[in-house]
């Protein structure tokens, strides 16, 4: 019997290639705001690994209606960032857990 975890948070976004991974480390000022490490306004910069995964953090239960909103709002603020090339069709939907920073691979350091 597998138990549903209601109150983690969900992931939807892709892993950055290494040309996004270039855009990402040479963001302008203003375009930081859009992409945090932190926050989960706009877009989150997470990693497994040395993968970099760029999309939305969702705290609350999603319905299956709005996975299609959300999957259009992270692809047009990466337009807003990668104004050429391509972006995925299809984002990934990944479960996500706490991770204290003490265990984190980059030493609890946040990907810039």
């Amino acid at each position: 019997m597998l138990e549903l975890l209601i109150h983690q948070p969900i992931f939807i976004g892709f892993k950055a290639d290494s040309s996004l991974r270039q855009l990402l480390e040479s963001l302008s000022d203003s375009d930081k705001k859009l992409i945090s490490a932190e926050d989960s306004t706009f877009l989150r910069i997470c990693r497994v690994g040395e993968d970099i995964y760029v999309g939305k953090i969702i705290h609350e239960s999603l319905t299956t209606d709005r996975v299609d909103d959300i999957r259009r709002n992270v692809l047009s603020i990466m337009r807003r960032l990668r104004r050429e090339g391509p972006l995925p069709s299809d984002l990934k939907i990944l479960a996500c857990s706490a991770v204290d920073a003490d265990y984190l691979p980059t030493g609890g350091r946040p990907v810039e």
